[in-house]
């Protein structure tokens, strides 16, 4: 297997991990809603905090790595195609906002379900700590599936540089 090759099935199996964990998390977001338990409550966010973890953290980390590995080493080039653009873009932007946001609501709400349990459902900050976990998770599924369209369909043509004379 060519190099080029590995790189491209480490970014590909990449994506599918976070895709994956982006779609586990929203599930297991909503499942926690409908949780009336307080212990099922506890064990739904540590579940998807061990998902966040091991699916979401590094595996989107390897697809912006390797994305810029394989631009670089391809034709495509970073700033030649609006989609790539798009996709760097939108892929610094899903990390910031899961390390600064996403994150942090995740282990603000699993703290409080490990202290509280069912007492947590009665929190209006927990509440709206959920709400907003869930929205994010919609947001990152979203993103994703968008990234995953433009890489297959490839729109918006090539940028347009100027010439200097």
């Amino acid at each position: 297997m060519k190099k080029k090759q590995l790189l491209i099935t480490i970014h590909v199996i990449s994506i599918v991990c976070w895709l994956g964990g982006a779609i586990a998390m929203l599930l297991l977001g909503i499942y926690m809603m409908m949780s009336n338990n307080g212990e099922r409550l506890y064990y739904t966010l540590d579940n998807m905090h061990l998902i966040d973890i091991a699916l979401i953290r590094y595996t989107a980390l390897v697809a912006l790595l390797t994305g810029f590995a394989l631009s670089q080493w391809t034709n495509w080039g970073l700033f030649k195609h609006y989609w790539i653009a798009i996709k760097l873009v939108l892929t610094i932007l899903l990390i910031l906002f899961g390390i600064k946001y996403m994150s942090s609501w995740l282990s603000q709400l699993l703290r409080e379900a490990d202290q509280s349990r069912e007492l947590a459902f009665s929190n209006a900050k927990f509440q709206n700590t959920t709400y907003s976990l869930l929205a994010g998770a919609i947001a990152n599924l979203v993103a994703l599936l968008f990234m995953t369209a433009i890489s297959y369909f490839k729109p918006f043509g090539k940028i347009k540089t100027k010439k200097v004379k």
